[in-house]
């Protein structure tokens, strides 16, 4: 892998990670639509690690201070809604990662949730006042449809966020509360990936970009933070869901 290769997946690792396009779906179309050799398992997982230092350095205050209030009841929930996609991802991480890293699949996922994202904005629009305040019935319908998340393509921030919002949540709160608990799924799946590489023995020593991958991922990973709240604030998930459309029939246009 040449230097630019490994910052330039670390720029889309940061970036897709927070927006919701789905980083998996990106880490395998973009090597393939360059034409680019396959990078180490190790290189992806340090990767996730990288943009899961992002959302600590953004979210960990958040965490502290639920501890420091004895906030236990959306502890739970946070541990709710990660139980699911735990699971999920320790019984079936193989298989997923055999069988449905297939570009033409990713591209359907794209696009599929991307229609989804419009219905329930439109749903949205229509609804009457919206809740600030977690049930923990929409911390485990979250949690439920987190797995879905898995599958390349879909976007983790993405389904999470649809969820809540098609549950009647504010878009801000559904977004804040997908974060929370993005940041020990985040840790858990990079830190089980690394063990998983280094166990196979496919640990990479390309240390130079491996630690500018890291860096990049953290750094465009805070940034997509930042900016995407801001979008958030000032439109809504439609942009996001124009980009998975066009994206999609970009990739089907030039297989």
């Amino acid at each position: 892998m040449e230097l630019y290769q490994a910052i330039v997946l670390g720029i889309v690792q940061g970036l897709t990670e927070i927006f919701p396009i789905s980083s998996s779906g990106h880490l395998i179309l973009v090597p393939r639509l360059f034409g680019w050799a396959g990078h180490p398992l190790s290189f992806d997982a340090a990767l996730h690690l990288g943009t899961a230092l992002a959302l600590l350095a953004f979210f960990g205050k958040g965490w502290v201070d639920l501890f420091v209030a004895r906030s236990y009841r959306m502890i739970g929930m946070i541990f709710l809604a990660s139980v699911p996609v735990g699971l999920a991802g320790l019984l079936g991480g193989d298989f997923i990662e055999a069988n449905l890293r297939d570009p033409i699949l990713v591209v359907y996922a794209l696009i599929g949730v991307a229609i989804l994202m419009l219905l329930v904005e439109w749903a949205y629009r229509k609804m009457g006042k919206k809740r600030e305040n977690l049930r923990l019935s929409d911390a485990f319908a979250i949690g439920i449809m987190q797995v879905a998340a898995l599958f390349p393509g879909v976007s983790r921030s993405g389904i999470t966020i649809l969820t809540g919002m098609g549950r009647g949540l504010e878009r801000l709160n559904a977004a804040q509360f997908s974060f929370l608990i993005s940041l020990p799924i985040t840790f858990a799946a990079g830190t089980w990936e690394i063990f998983s590489v280094y166990r196979q023995g496919a640990v990479s020593s390309d240390w130079v970009n491996l630690g500018a991958g890291v860096l990049t991922s953290f750094i465009f990973g805070l940034l997509a933070i930042k900016f995407f709240f801001v979008i958030l604030r000032r439109f809504s998930l439609v942009p996001f869901a124009l980009y998975r459309i066009l994206l999609g029939f970009v990739i089907l246009a030039l297989r």
